[in-house]
């Protein structure tokens, strides 16, 4: 994934004696350089022609003359251009990403566990089989209604009992790598994707999805990313690409 965000501060240009004492023409340019290294992931083929046109130079030459009295501002090996503080605020990025995205799946890993062990615990057997029993009185209800011809989703054993063991690691996967996509910010949205999760195993379990939909599904979710209420967007996804409906 491509970096967006890097910190360049002010003052770290303002107290530069060699940027102080440039021309504009000279400051635009190697601005301009800067900013284009940071998002070409720090580094360029040095082109002057090229670098010319992206600076707004007027003739080829006018950035040969600026770019000698700044090139000692850069690396240049091999034909490649680089800047250091560009360097090193990309490689700083990378790194923040990088524990964000761990701190995420650890997060979700938690949670599960969590989720897990709550379920066997002695204290929620009864709530177990209270829910058992709901589910299999909802299947009944399900299976004798002649009007549908789809059943509404459960989450009974039975299903879970033909559900294979790549579909549970991907199961487990797929719930890890939604909530580091989009992090849920309300209870109500982790218990979205939850149900999102099961709706998904038992449509597997019924053959009415294989374990494609799991990828597929989480392309949604980058594609919800981009909105301003991700989790809302790709409920919305859903339901129109898959006819989701919640419980």
């Amino acid at each position: 994934m491509k970096i967006r965000f890097v910190q360049l501060e002010s003052d770290a240009f303002l107290t530069d004696m060699d940027f102080v004492q440039m021309s504009a023409a000279e400051r635009g340019v190697y601005c301009s350089l800067i900013l284009f290294l940071t998002s070409n992931d720090g580094r360029c083929r040095f082109d002057p022609a090229a670098l010319g046109r992206l600076c707004n130079c007027e003739r080829p030459e006018d950035f040969q003359q600026i770019w000698d009295r700044i090139a000692k501002k850069f690396q240049t090996r091999q034909g490649v251009i680089r800047h250091k503080r560009v360097t090193q605020e990309l490689t700083r990025a990378k790194r923040l990403r990088q524990a964000k995205r761990k701190a995420g799946l650890n997060t979700a890993k938690k949670r599960w566990h969590s989720d897990s062990t709550a379920n066997s615990r002695p204290d929620s057997e009864a709530i177990a089989k209270e829910r058992k029993g709901n589910v299999i009185e909802k299947e009944r209800e399900d299976t004798s209604n002649t009007n549908t011809t789809e059943h509404a989703p459960s989450v009974s054993s039975p299903v879970r009992a033909r559900q294979t063991p790549s579909e549970q690691i991907a199961a487990l996967h797929f719930n890890e790598a939604l909530v580091n996509i989009i992090q849920p910010r309300t209870q109500s949205d982790r218990t979205c994707f939850h149900n999102v999760t099961n709706w998904l195993v038992e449509g597997c379990a019924r053959g009415r999805f294989n374990e494609a939909i799991f990828a597929r599904v989480l392309d949604y979710a980058k594609e919800a990313r981009r909105g301003l209420r991700p989790a809302a967007v790709f409920m919305a996804l859903l339901k129109k690409e898959l006819r989701y409906k919640q419980e």
